[in-house]
């Protein structure tokens, strides 16, 4: 089996390190918000919304800059140097709309390096290892996601919320530093692109969009899930090793689901991954003890593991090569401004009706995102990439 490339696992460690850091808060932020600060479910469906908007909105636009300068690391070092700065906004925050604050400008960064870090990572690994490179990089992102909440766990008793937000900060530091000594790329020539239409890309890619569009609308954020553990009787402590957990076995499955993708087709991991979702939605609608949403955060792992790294070697597939990172910037941009409506959609539920309705209606978008996928009218007419 071939070596994959030296900047895959330079990006890998990059991700390992900033998910260290952002997973020390993630899953401390909605009890946070809603125990600290008095927030309610709708306002921490809010927060997540925007702010995943606006990270995928600046997607597109990393990913166009990064096309037109005809290069990868500058983007990619402006987008994780930035959050690592961001921390204090947090660690002082008094008010929900200062972690909204802190969530926009952190997401800015995300957006801002996530189409030119794939981008490259497509440019520097060959097209049959691409769900081994993605795998690889998910599989690492995935262990600083379990590194994370851990220390989270470990810190809070000691630290409190705002101890363990400020500790967050030197891994974020850590990561900037590596992409600045170590991280190098054979830069192209800038040139004018012309503009972004949707058009110009494939059919199948076209499609994809569709397909992905639809199951966002149904896809809330991972802070609904630790808000779920905590309906069902688990505490901060225990929900945040529950999730600790779940990071675990997503780190441990993502390159194995890659390498298997490699052999049996990026597409047949992504139904596969629409298919767990809706199960796992399903069962969190249906469940009422601590044990019932553990298990189903432990599945929704490999959904994650499953998902995450074949969409993305499913979406390299069918981009063109001359604007990798503008496609992939669109993709992204796609997911994250639909997840503002599918977050306040999924707090609104959960709020005016109950957390079974709200789960219930994200598992039927993700039936019928996979009906869609499997009806791809573009592969029946034998359009390629």
């Amino acid at each position: 089996m071939k070596k994959l490339p030296r900047e895959v696992y330079i990006l890998g460690t990059v991700s390992l390190f900033t998910d260290i850091a952002s997973e020390m808060v993630y899953p401390l932020l909605p009890l946070f918000l809603t125990g600290v600060l008095g927030a309610s479910t709708t306002v921490v469906g809010l927060v997540e919304g925007i702010a995943e908007a606006s990270a995928s909105l600046f997607k597109v636009i990393g990913g166009r800059i990064s096309d037109r300068m005809a290069a990868r690391k500058p983007l990619i070092l402006l987008g994780y140097g930035f959050p690592a700065l961001l921390r204090p906004v947090l660690a002082l925050a008094v008010a929900p709309w200062q972690v909204l604050t802190y969530r926009f400008l952190d997401r800015v960064g995300k957006g801002l390096r996530t189409a030119p870090r794939d981008a490259l990572i497509a440019e520097v690994a060959s097209q049959d290892s691409y769900g081994r490179a993605y795998g690889l990089h998910r599989a690492m992102d995935s262990l600083g996601a379990t590194l994370g909440p851990l220390l989270a766990f470990l810190l809070l008793p000691l630290l409190d919320f705002r101890g363990v937000f400020w500790v967050s900060a030197i891994p974020a530091v850590l990561a900037t530093l590596i992409i600045l000594f170590f991280l190098r790329e054979k830069r192209g020539l800038a040139r004018p692109l012309p503009p972004l239409r949707l058009s110009a890309f494939s059919p199948q890619y076209r499609w994809f969009l569709l397909v992905t569009g639809v199951s966002t609308l149904g896809l809330s954020s991972n802070a609904f899930l630790i808000l779920r553990l905590n309906d069902l009787g688990l505490g901060a402590a225990q929900a945040t090793l529950v999730y600790t957990f779940y990071n675990l076995l997503y780190a441990l499955m993502a390159y194995p689901l890659g390498s298997l993708a490699d052999r049996v087709g990026a597409r047949s991991l992504v139904l596969w991954g629409f298919a767990t979702y809706a199960v796992v939605y399903l069962g969190f609608g249906l469940s009422f003890l601590a044990w019932h949403g553990t298990i189903l955060f432990l599945l929704y792992a490999l959904y994650s593991a499953a998902f995450e790294g074949s969409s993305r070697a499913y979406l390299a597939q069918i981009i063109p090569a001359t604007e990798k990172a503008s496609a992939i910037g669109l993709y992204h941009t796609l997911v994250g401004l639909l997840l503002l409506p599918a977050s306040a959609l999924f707090g609104f539920l959960w709020q005016h009706f109950d957390a079974s309705t709200a789960f219930f209606t994200g598992a039927a978008f993700s039936l019928l995102a996979m009906i869609l996928f499997l009806l791809d009218p573009t592969r029946k007419r034998g359009y390629t990439s």
